[in-house]
């Protein structure tokens, strides 16, 4: 067989092989079990129950609307969580494995709260900010949702007594396990004092000393030095966590401080009409 035969030959295998498939039913991604964002039909179903559930809410909505083509995948989640948000290397909602295999209860819809908010803001790093205004956004969501469903609210009630009653007893948020316990603390925290909900961490900065850094330092960060490991950044005799530098250059990246400056947290007057709508 020369060349040119052995060339119409493959032709007549493609075209004759390419005649089966169209005659055989086209197998789909969907057909297999899974859907384009990688969750099985199951796992997609319950997700859409949650999202139903948190839509019943103001801040639900809300938060779905800004989240809607962040994508969601099935993943490593840091903490023990049942959700989360991933940074890197893109933009994600995470789920653990198993969080979807059962119906949604308050446990994680107040875990996709928690991750929609801190995706709906869109930073490209972890903050404190980012995290309060997931915990109050939270609290606002038991609130609203609490009014639509009354026995909802009866559960969470007595949650939120069995956590004034550790409140009394000196115990901290931290020492709190389970979305339900914590956002039940964090109600307590809010009436008494809405910034108690700020946990300040040395590991994840204030937005306003990413801000401070990169103003004073940026945008090209030349005369920093990281020392310890990285753990400390070095700048003219003075001392900063190492991580500010990491964070400032994300951010200076991302859009600088102009966009920073766009990006809408709660500010004081917000904080204080809610917490008084709550006493």
């Amino acid at each position: 067989m020369g060349l040119r035969d052995l060339k119409l030959w493959l032709s007549a295998l493609i075209i004759s092989c390419a005649g089966l498939s169209f005659a055989q039913p086209v197998v789909s991604p969907n057909e297999l079990g899974f859907s384009e964002t990688g969750l099985s039909f199951v796992q997609a179903r319950h997700l859409k129950k949650a999202e139903k559930e948190i839509s019943e809410t103001k801040i639900g909505r809300k938060l779905l609307a800004e989240t809607e083509f962040i994508p969601d995948f099935i993943g490593s989640v840091k903490k023990n969580r049942l959700v989360n948000f991933a940074w890197e290397p893109n933009s994600r909602i995470l789920f653990d494995k198993n969080a979807l295999l059962s119906p949604p209860s308050p446990e994680f819809d107040l875990a996709l709260i928690r991750a929609l908010s801190i995706a709906s803001l869109g930073l490209p790093v972890e903050t404190e900010d980012s995290f309060f205004y997931a915990r109050v956004n939270r609290v606002l969501f038991m609130v609203e949702y609490g009014a639509r469903h009354p026995k909802f609210a009866k559960d969470f009630n007595l949650k939120v007594l069995e956590a004034k009653k550790l409140f009394s007893e000196g115990i901290g948020r931290r020492e709190v396990a389970g979305e339900w316990d914590k956002t039940a603390f964090d109600e307590i925290l809010f009436i008494q004092d809405a910034y108690s909900l700020y946990q300040v961490s040395d590991a994840v900065p204030f937005v306003s000393q990413i801000e401070d850094f990169a103003q004073r330092y940026g945008p090209d960060f030349g005369g920093v030095v990281l020392r310890a490991q990285g753990k400390l950044a070095i700048v003219h005799g003075k001392v900063y966590p190492g991580i500010l530098l990491d964070d400032a250059e994300k951010i200076v990246h991302w859009g600088g401080l102009r966009r920073l400056k766009q990006i809408h947290f709660y500010d004081g007057q917000d904080i204080e009409s809610f917490s008084k709508k709550m006493r």
